[in-house]
């Protein structure tokens, strides 16, 4: 009898949703991946989103249960309330972080702070869900070690898959520039450290560089710098900018693993961004970027400085970059192994 489907419940939030379009564009990568897609899309609601989000996801389950080989669930903050639903058919949670690893960055997420014994209900919560778990994906190392550490999953039920990136469209381009430019992208533009990165940049860069900003809010523009609002992710204008853009800095002061330096290094340019969450997986320090801690204007700066001063040095880095990508984030291939795993449990 031929294999049934597997029923992918991919939460839409962030850059989970660019995850998802990916993996729905390379769906046929292994001939194991026979998807059915089930999109939870975000809903603002007095419930906080975890239980909101676990419930429409555990309906959407629900109603195909019976028609599935397995289940793969993207994030497991939408997964709590379908611990039966992994009784019944063998699952595969996929994580970029968990709960006890994101709890420092509460404040940059605007979250209030969260007491020891908040933090020890919800990991205990968690614990039983994971226990009805077949297997895990997690997007970095980082991630990998807290549910190993924190939430007691075995090692060799954990595999590392970061998302990938289309190597063809996000590649490098044309940088005959005058003046260097630096990117940033970040819809989020103060928890990204937008703010930092514009001061930083009228205090030390303006007239020597120009400054690209992709964000939500309305920044109003100024001398040496343009904002773009509402681009969509892989559009074409947002391309076109890693492509042109020498430069690409977040400073971003909460997250686990963003997106947007995985397409900068795709196109090919050096990162300055944060030592936080799973970034560093991301960053050879000196190789193809710099990290830095979250809020140092000053070292922001430096490390700015020192690849808009350098064209060389610039040039160099933006090409281990493209080849860091490409033997580790090609999405094709990345989008096989994930689904290739979860086959394999299911």
């Amino acid at each position: 009898m031929s294999a049934r489907p597997i029923a992918y419940v991919m939460e839409q939030t962030l850059g989970s949703v660019t995850h998802y379009h990916n993996l729905r564009r390379h769906e046929h990568a292994s001939a194991l991946a026979s998807p059915r897609w089930l999109p939870i899309a975000f809903q603002p609601t007095r419930a906080p989103w975890a239980l909101a989000g676990s419930f429409i996801a555990r309906r959407a389950i629900s109603s195909v249960i019976d028609e599935v080989d397995g289940l793969f669930v993207h994030t497991t903050t939408i997964a709590l309330l379908a611990a039966d639903c992994f009784r019944r058919k063998p699952a595969v949670l996929s994580s970029d972080g968990t709960p006890v690893s994101k709890r420092s960055m509460r404040e940059g997420y605007g979250l209030p702070a969260e007491s020891a014994l908040g933090t020890r209900a919800k990991q205990a919560l968690y614990r039983r869900v994971f226990r009805h778990a077949a297997g895990f994906v997690a997007w970095s190392d980082w991630t990998k070690a807290s549910l190993v550490e924190d939430y007691g999953c075995r090692d060799e039920d954990v595999a590392v898959i970061p998302p990938g990136i289309d190597l063809a469209e996000f590649a490098p381009g044309n940088r005959d520039h005058e003046l260097p430019r630096i990117l940033f992208v970040g819809g989020d533009f103060r928890r990204k450290g937008g703010a930092l990165l514009l001061q930083v940049f009228r205090d030390r860069l303006r007239g020597r560089a120009v400054l690209e900003l992709v964000t939500g809010p309305e920044v109003p523009p100024e001398p040496g710098v343009t904002v773009h609002r509402g681009l969509a992710p892989n559009s074409e204008k947002l391309r076109q900018l890693y492509a042109t853009c020498e430069v690409f800095a977040l400073p971003t002061t909460a997250d686990c693993y963003p997106l947007a330096c995985l397409e900068a290094l795709a196109a090919g340019m050096p990162l300055v961004t944060t030592r936080i969450g799973g970034i560093p997986d991301m960053v050879r320090e000196g190789e193809t970027g710099h990290l830095i801690a979250p809020a140092d204007g000053p070292a922001l700066g430096d490390a700015l400085e020192s690849l808009v001063e350098d064209p060389a040095r610039r040039r160099a880095m933006g090409r281990a970059a493209r080849e860091e990508a490409t033997s580790r984030f090609e999405v094709r291939t990345n989008a096989r192994r994930l689904f290739e795993f979860v086959r394999s449990r299911c």
